[in-house]
Order: structure tokens, then C-alpha cells, then sequence
């Protein structure tokens, strides 16, 4: 357990060491990446740049000075001078990979062009008056050693010794640069600068080499690693003795090309990393932290890749150190060569006290001679013959197999159904035998059923013996208790008026609860006595509310009935009696001082009605359960009643042809009932 211990610590150690040796490694590259950008500064374009902010910022300024030239001359060279300012202007706003801020220190005035998201490589603050770097301000040399003429049109042209503008030659050599004002503070980004002269967007061959070496030497010391400790202690691990259980073909398609999947996005992040590349698309889409985030996901893909390169040095060690039985038992060679065999010694195998083979023994020397018969007389086919004799001997041997041992599969299983095992089911083919196999399996499905259900029975009687006991006790003790109370000849006039009327309403309370019994006796023995009449159910609902309104309005619950005079052939008693309890519930159990809908329409086939309104509390039951008998919307039983409402007025309903479904839906409780015209 130590030794486990040790290994898989310091396993984690070289898994975390070596992405962090390459993330430190590639951030060295970038470093010399970035000098590469910063030797790539064109200073020519920077003083013109400089001399660009100044025409912008002091209309005094004056760029150029001439010696010895006449008025048209200088009115071509200040022409010439101002598109290229233009130009260097235009180039720098439609150039991503530079930007700049800029001060006049003579006009006090600023200046700036900040419009990139990409990673800043490179910032410089420079005075050309002041700065040593930038010491040679011969204006024929700038503009022969950058481009930016060449962006002007037909009318500016270089030539040799000057410049040509429109039909005027201008002598460079003549004129001198007037030094600008200007303190310039630069930025050079990732991205490519046509500023700069910055154009490559890729890493040198060298540094994609020194990279390649560093991971190679890192894999190495995981390879040692992993040879150094005990095979026994390396199976232990959850990863490695899972793989040592897969093919070799296996671990090669699955983890060496992952691991080669991985290879290419480490070191593709790598390369986007060192440019920069990966830092500006997470700034572009506007990610916290741009470069942070890239060096964790070229950390976390180099931690993947070197976990599935210890995966694969520990396969290759586990190879060796098992050799030949390596082979035979992981190799897709091998299990091919076992499964030929295999089959070969089932070709090869015959028991001849076996009843099966000597009846298939029989029957195929019987076969074999009638075939030698008949090719008789074409004695050159009798080596078809014994190839069909030897193909038929195998067959109708495998089929033999198969059925002896479908039918102890039969046997098992009808074993299992006789001890009460019903979570036993027969999926495999059984060929002759499907149809008892299915058979089989429907009968244990009705068996199961059949064994929920009477547990379900059993349930239900212990349920209903406990709930009646407790609900006929509650009103027979308040019954007892107020006739003693009745006995005590003090009590005045009005005192005794008052316990008679508590008496006579427990009592009425027991009658109804004795009353549902009997309804619910026989609604579940189905001797229910029907008396159908032509009923108005516009009518019976008006009756039915009368008789509830009282507890209606004890919670100031409003009901809005959307009723058409629809006469139906129904039993009266029964019909007012579901509407009885419905209304019922819905005053026990709406919310207070809410509406109640009752609608009633008619349909081409039947008449539906409906009940909804909002529960007052929460309604964590289903609307099959609510329909069982003894079972309330409040389940504390705080409310009066038997539990047995939605019970018999689903029997009544059924009882005469129609449907009692119901529908929760949040706070919604929906009850729906339909009824056949007659």
C-alpha cells in the first residue's frame, strides 16, 4: 500500500512537472518570438509618423527646409511631403499590429490612435529631436528605404537622386527635415505590421525544434519512471489494470491515437501561444484574462497528452514483461488463432455415450451411404459427397447442442418462477422454444402482477381497518363525552342546548361516514341500484350548490358556472351526490377568497362537465392516488370527512357508463366527467 502510494505521487509529480516545463519553456520562445518583432521596427516609418502627428497637432509646424530651390520646387516637395503624411496616416489606422499615443510638447496637444484587442508585444516612448536612435533624418534615404511612396498615385514617382512630382523634379539632396515636437509612445502587437515591417506569423523551424526536444527529453523521464517501479504496484492503478485487460489493438487505435490527437493540440497551442495567437481570440471575444487561460489550456493538453504517454510506456513495459503470454492473451492475432483451434476441437470432439450423438452418428452414416449411392456413378464427385456428409454432421450436431441446452435453459427458469424468482427473464434465443420462452416470460409477468396486487390488497385492508377505526372513533368518543357531560344535572338550559346540537351533529357526522361505507361496499361489489331519468344537470347543479353554499362561503370562494341546459338519462340521487362532493372538496380544499369554475357542455356523443379551482396548499400527490379510497388532499387530516368523496362519485360515474378523470396541474385541480347521450 505504501509502495501504491509513492508511486502514484510521484507519478502526479511528473504529470504536473512536465506541462509546467513546457508552458515555461514555450513562454522563453515567446520572449525570443517577441525580439523578433521589436528588431522589425522600421524607425524611418516612425519619424515620419512622428513629423505626420506634428502637421496634425501645430499648424506652424514646417516639415520641410530647402537650400537652393525655387518656389515651384518647394510648393511640390510641401505637396509631396503632405500625402505622405496621408499616406503613413491611412496605413497606420488600417494597420492592427501598431498603435501609438503621442504629445506635442510645444503645443501641449495629444494624440492617439488605440484601437487594437491584440496582445501588446512590444511599447516604445521616443522624441525624435532627443532620441540618439534615430539619428539620420536624410529624407531621400527614408523614403528609398520604406515603401510609402509607393502607395501614392501615378503623380509621385522616385527617381534617381529625387523625387518626381507631377512634371517637377524634386532634389532630395536639397532638403532637410525640420525635427518634430513629438513624444510618440508605440505599441506593437501579435498581430502582423505593416509599420514595422513585421510580416511572419510563425515561429522559426528552431524553435518548434527546441520545443520538440524538451517534450521528447520529459517523456523520457516518465518512460524511466515507469521501468523503475515494481509491474505489481503499476496493475494497481485504476487506469494502467484496465488497460492491461484490453487488446493490444485495443490500446494502440484507442490510446495511441489519442495520444497523437493530443500531440498535434499541444503543440498547436504551443505554436498559437508563443504568437500570441490564442491571448488575442480570447481578447477578441472578450474573455477575462486572455493570457492566463491560454497558458492553462496548453498546460491542461500537455498534462492529458503525458497521462496517456504514461498509459502507453506502461503498456509497452507490461508487453515485455510478460512476453509470449502477452501475446496469446492480448493480441487479436493470438484470439484469432485460439478461435480456429477452438473450433477445431469441437469438430473433433465426439462422445459416443451420448445419446444425442449416437442418434446424429446414426443418421449421418445412413446420410453418407445414400449419397455414396448416388454418386455412384460419377465416381469422380465422391469427394463432394464426404464434404457433405461432414457438413451435415456438424450441423445437425450444433443444432442438437442447441436444443438440449435450450431446454435445461427452460428448465432453470421454470425452476425459478416455482420459488417465487420473478426478476429472473429468458432473453437469449431459444429457437424451437420462442414461443414457450415468451410464454414463460408473460406468464411471470402476470405471476408478479398478481403478487403486487395482493400486496397492494393487503395494504389496502390494513389501511382501510386503521383509517375507518380512526374515523369512527373520533366522533363515537365526542358522542360519549358530551353524554356525560348531558348527565350533569348543573348544567343550565343553554348549556345543554348546546351539547345537543354538538351530539347531533357527531352523529349526523357518523351516519355519513357509515353512510360512504356502505356506498363504497357496494360500488366495489358492483351492486350499485340505478334509477335513470331524464335529468337537467343545469338544475341538479343549482341544487347541489344550495345545499353547499354554507361551506362555500366560509372561505369567500366565488363560483363561476359555465352551464348549458343539457338533459341527460341519469340516476338523480347519484348524479347529486357526485356533485355533492365535489363541491364539498372544492370548499375543504380551494384556497380562500378564490374562483371556482363549473362548466358543462355538450358534445356530439356526450355531455362533459367539469370541476377546477386553485388548492390552498401544495398538492404533492398524483391524480391516481387522490382516487383511492381513504385517501385526502390533506393528508394530516385536518379536515373532517372519510377520504371516500372522490372514491364514490367516481364509482356513481362509472357505475352509469360515463368517465371520472382528474387533472393536476400546479395549484390547478381539474376534475372531468363525461356522460353518454342517451
Amino acid at each position: 500500500m505504501k509502495k501504491r502510494r509513492i508511486f502514484i505521487i510521484g507519478l502526479l509529480v511528473l504529470l504536473l512537472a512536465c506541462p509546467s516545463c513546457m508552458v515555461y519553456f514555450t513562454v522563453k520562445q515567446q520572449e525570443s518570438y517577441k525580439q523578433k518583432v521589436i528588431n522589425s521596427i522600421d524607425p524611418y516609418k516612425i519619424q515620419l509618423l512622428s513629423m505626420a502627428v506634428e502637421s496634425k497637432t501645430n499648424p506652424d509646424y514646417l516639415p520641410l527646409s530647402f537650400n537652393g530651390t525655387d518656389e515651384k520646387t518647394q510648393a511640390a516637395a510641401n505637396d509631396a511631403i503632405n500625402k505622405i503624411f496621408d499616406a503613413v496616416l491611412e496605413m497606420e489606422q488600417d494597420d492592427d499590429g501598431f498603435y501609438y499615443k503621442a504629445y506635442n510638447t510645444k503645443t501641449n496637444q495629444r494624440y492617439k490612435s488605440q484601437k487594437s484587442y491584440f496582445p501588446v508585444i512590444y511599447k516604445q516612448t521616443s522624441t525624435i529631436a532627443k532620441d540618439q536612435k534615430f539619428n539620420d533624418f536624410n529624407l531621400r534615404k527614408i523614403l528609398e528605404d520604406t515603401d510609402i511612396v509607393y502607395r501614392l498615385d501615378d503623380n509621385y514617382k522616385l527617381m534617381d537622386g529625387g523625387l518626381k512630382v507631377k512634371d517637377v523634379y524634386v532634389d532630395l539632396n536639397q532638403i532637410t527635415i525640420n525635427l518634430p515636437n513629438i513624444e510618440l509612445t508605440y505599441y506593437c502587437t501579435t498581430s502582423a505590421s505593416s509599420m514595422t515591417n513585421y510580416r511572419s506569423r510563425f515561429v522559426d523551424e528552431y524553435d518548434f525544434v527546441v520545443l520538440a526536444g524538451i517534450a521528447m527529453i520529459l517523456g523520457l523521464f516518465i518512460f524511466i519512471y515507469i521501468l523503475m517501479n515494481s509491474l505489481e504496484v503499476e496493475e494497481s492503478i485504476n487506469p494502467y489494470r484496465t488497460i492491461k485487460n484490453w487488446k493490444l489493438l485495443t490500446v494502440l487505435i484507442v490510446i495511441g491515437l489519442t495520444c497523437f490527437a493530443f500531440v498535434g493540440a499541444s503543440a498547436g497551442t504551443g505554436l498559437l501561444v508563443i504568437m500570441g495567437e490564442l491571448q488575442r481570440i480570447l481578447a477578441q471575444y472578450s474573455v477575462a484574462y486572455p493570457t492566463p487561460i491560454s497558458y492553462g489550456l496548453y498546460f491542461l493538453c500537455m498534462f492529458i497528452f503525458y497521462f496517456l504517454f504514461s498509459m502507453l510506456c506502461f503498456t509497452v513495459k507490461y508487453m515485455f514483461m510478460n512476453g509470449m503470454d502477452y501475446f496469446r492473451n492480448n493480441t487479436c492475432i493470438y484470439a484469432l488463432y485460439a478461435k480456429t483451434k477452438e473450433l477445431g476441437n469441437k469438430v473433433t470432439e465426439f462422445d459416443l455415450k451420448d445419446n444425442i450423438n449416437q442418434d446424429i452418428l446414426k443418421f449421418t452414416i445412413c446420410n453418407a451411404l445414400l449419397v455414396i449411392v448416388l454418386y455412384v456413378i460419377s465416381p469422380s464427385k465422391t469427394i463432394f459427397a464426404i464434404v457433405y456428409v461432414m457438413i451435415s454432421f456438424l450441423y445437425i450436431r450444433k443444432q442438437s447442442v442447441k436444443v438440449k441446452n435450450d431446454y435445461k435453459n427452460m428448465l432453470n427458469f421454470t425452476e425459478q418462477l416455482s420459488h417465487g424468482h420473478f426478476d429472473t427473464e429468458i432473453e437469449d434465443d431459444l429457437g424451437i422454444f420462442n414461443s414457450m420462452r415468451n410464454r414463460l416470460n408473460n406468464l411471470k409477468v402476470g405471476f408478479e402482477a398478481a403478487v403486487k396486487e395482493e400486496t397492494k390488497s393487503q395494504n389496502m385492508k390494513t389501511e382501510l381497518i386503521t383509517n375507518v377505526s380512526h374515523d369512527l372513533k373520533t366522533p363515537l368518543t365526542c358522542i360519549k363525552n358530551y353524554v356525560i357531560l348531558l348527565k350533569n344535572t348543573q348544567a343550565d338550559e343553554a348549556t345543554r342546548i348546546e351539547y345537543l346540537n354538538q351530539l347531533e351533529k357527531y352523529t349526523n357526522r357518523l351516519s355519513n361516514l357509515i353512510q360512504d361505507l356502505f356506498d363504497v361496499s357496494k360500488a366495489s361489489s358492483g351492486n350499485i341500484d340505478l334509477h335513470p331519468i331524464d335529468l337537467r344537470l343545469q338544475a341538479l347543479v343549482d341544487q347541489s350548490l344550495a345545499e353547499c353554499i354554507e361551506v362555500l362561503e366560509s372561505k369567500d370562494i366565488q363560483i363561476i358556472k359555465n352551464v348549458e341546459d343539457v338533459v341527460v338519462h341519469l340516476d338523480g340521487d347519484k348524479t347529486y351526490r357526485v356533485f355533492e362532493n365535489l363541491l364539498t372538496n372544492i370548499g375543504k380544499y380551494a384556497m380562500p377568497h378564490s374562483r371556482a369554475y363549473i362548466d358543462i357542455h355538450e358534445e356530439e356523443d356526450y355531455v362533459s362537465v367539469i370541476f377546477k379551482n386553485m388548492s390552498e396548499v401544495e398538492m404533492n400527490f398524483s391524480s391516481e392516488e387522490i382516487q383511492e379510497r381513504f385517501v385526502r388532499g390533506d393528508k394530516s387530516r385536518h379536515e373532517t370527512g372519510s377520504g371516500l368523496g372522490l372514491a364514490i362519485a367516481k364509482s356513481f360515474v362509472v357505475a352509469q357508463g360515463g368517465t371520472f378523470d382528474i387533472e393536476i396541474d400546479g395549484d390547478l385541480f381539474k376534475v372531468i366527467m363525461t356522460f353518454k347521450k342517451s
